[in-house]
């Protein structure tokens, strides 16, 4: 037995991370509480029944201000993934830090003082 997605599912994973993305860049209100926000998104990940999706991204910010973001923010992204997605049941999505890039990305930066 293979652990590959199937199709359909790396198809609603791109499409969750392609709305979150046009979302971050279409709607600048965050901006406003948080003027230094910048997020990247790395990866989404859509459970085999298709019901949850975890969102992995970076960001420069305080964690205490992404926990601000996120409950500010998620049912948003959520309202607009369930306007355009079409299928029997819409992912719920949740934002989560993807650790593992953030570690990389301090370790290259301390490979660049070097």
């Amino acid at each position: 037995m293979h652990n590959k997605p199937s199709f359909r599912t790396q198809k609603i994973e791109l499409t969750i991370k392609r709305l979150i993305a046009e979302y971050l860049v279409t709607h600048k209100e965050f901006l406003i509480e948080f003027p230094t926000l910048r997020i990247e998104i790395t990866d989404t990940k859509v459970s085999k029944d298709l019901r949850f999706a975890k969102v992995l991204l970076v960001h420069n910010i305080k964690d205490k201000d992404f926990e601000k973001f996120k409950k500010k923010y998620t049912k948003k992204m959520q309202e607009i993934i369930a306007k355009t997605l079409t299928s029997k049941f819409i992912p719920r999505i949740s934002l989560y830090v993807d650790e593992p890039y953030k570690e990389s990305i301090k370790v290259q930066q301390l490979l660049d003082q070097l």
